[in-house]
């Protein structure tokens, strides 16, 4: 037998004083793979007759993290593949990945033979200010506030009167988001919707390229334009809590649901509901449920006039420019600068209540930083905008 052995499992004895294990699980590594066996040993001869129950990852684990709790994971390269709170459906996943994992009803007592962890899995920031990024999409590079100057460049050029404020509130309102993940369920947050504007070039042009570009919004739904076409045929269907755990599941990211018209809204009410009142109910076998926590922060914009369960941002459709012709500004990725808020300014953010305070410490801190790069346009703009909104 190859490989370091992990744990074992005894499933069948023999003996009445004296008890001896003449069947158990095993799980090991071999180098390639967390291997689970059945062994069965012979209690005349010591000989074993070993079965292979299921070929999983190297890196299977069932992880505790502190914001989601338990469950169990499997990284390939360092990358998340497969998660689920349920060990059955974990393996299905990995089965339909192409791992060996047989139906034998032995593996249905194996979850306690994965190596336990305990760490931050969970997509944001760690409480120590490490960019945590399971599915590698991320672009965790500290850029300052050279991704805001390009912004500020941006939106300064694209509105004018209150929008202007209101378009920076929400650049602000995502770097916040950002910082404070580390805080995630500890404050009271708000969705922050922003009406009578689709948002879709400040979405597309500033919001998306900060929160990592297209790879990163496909890794974590980072960024939804109006509603997938197959949602509007016929007739509005809200999304299932099942689909919504897609969007909620290990996720600490902020969610901007951009050019959202009344109808899509009615789609995601429930991804609303859930946010309002920080979880979503998964509805389980046999009357059971699971809670998933909204962790995400969601940003929303809309042609509606009035939305249920969040803070309203009201927009002027007469104070937006056509798109600049020069295209989309050179906006880099902010998680590496909101680690750096997070990181120096921590006790003030831990200080917050809410997630107004959070903006306004993070606004405090981006004009302190952006002061310290020569860059003082976008540290006055930033306090005179967000004290213009919150006024």
């Amino acid at each position: 037998m190859n490989g370091q052995i992990l744990e074992e499992i005894c499933v069948e004895y023999i003996g009445q004083i004296i008890w001896q294990c003449i069947k158990l699980i095993r799980a090991r590594t071999n180098g390639t793979y967390l291997v689970i066996e059945l062994v069965e040993e012979n209690p005349y001869d010591n000989e074993e007759e070993v079965r292979t129950l299921a070929e999983l990852p190297r890196e299977t684990y069932a992880a505790i993290d502190p914001y989601f709790g338990g469950y169990f994971v499997a990284y390939e390269n360092g990358r998340l593949i497969a998660m689920s709170k349920n060990w059955d459906s974990f393996l299905s996943k990995l089965r339909n990945l192409g791992y060996y994992v047989s139906h034998s009803s032995y593996l249905l007592v194996s979850p306690s033979l994965v190596p336990h962890i305990e760490k931050t899995i969970s997509a944001g920031l760690s409480d120590g200010g490490d960019v945590v990024d399971p599915f590698g999409a991320l672009d965790a590079r500290d850029y300052g506030v050279e991704p805001l100057k390009a912004a500020h460049a941006w939106v300064r050029s694209m509105y004018w009167g209150r929008n202007v404020a209101l378009a920076w509130f929400n650049v602000v309102a995502v770097v916040a988001q950002v910082a404070a993940s580390p805080l995630k369920g500890m404050y009271y947050d708000s969705v922050i919707c922003n009406s009578r504007t689709s948002g879709l070039n400040l979405a597309q042009y500033v919001l998306e390229p900060m929160l990592g570009g297209w790879q990163a919004s496909d890794a974590y739904d980072t960024v939804i334009y109006s509603a997938p076409p197959p949602l509007l045929a016929r007739k509005v269907r809200r999304l299932a809590a099942r689909s919504l755990v897609r969007l909620l599941e290990l996720n600490r990211l902020p969610l901007v649901l951009a050019g959202q018209t009344e109808k899509t809204l009615e789609i995601y009410g429930g991804l609303l509901e859930s946010a309002a009142e920080g979880f979503l109910v998964l509805p389980g076998r046999r009357g059971t449920s699971t809670r998933i926590p909204n962790l995400r922060g969601l940003l929303i914009f809309t042609d509606a006039t009035a939305v249920k369960h969040c803070v309203e941002l009201k927009w002027d459709p007469a104070q937006i420019r056509p798109p600049p012709p020069t295209g989309m500004p050179a906006v880099k990725p902010i998680y590496g600068f909101a680690a750096r808020l997070w990181r120096k300014y921590r006790d003030r953010f831990a200080s917050s209540r809410d997630l107004f305070k959070i903006i306004r410490v993070t606004a405090e801190a981006i004009a302190q930083e952006s002061r310290g790069e020569a860059a003082d346009e976008v540290a006055v703009f930033t306090e005179q905008a967000v004290n213009e909104v919150f006024n």
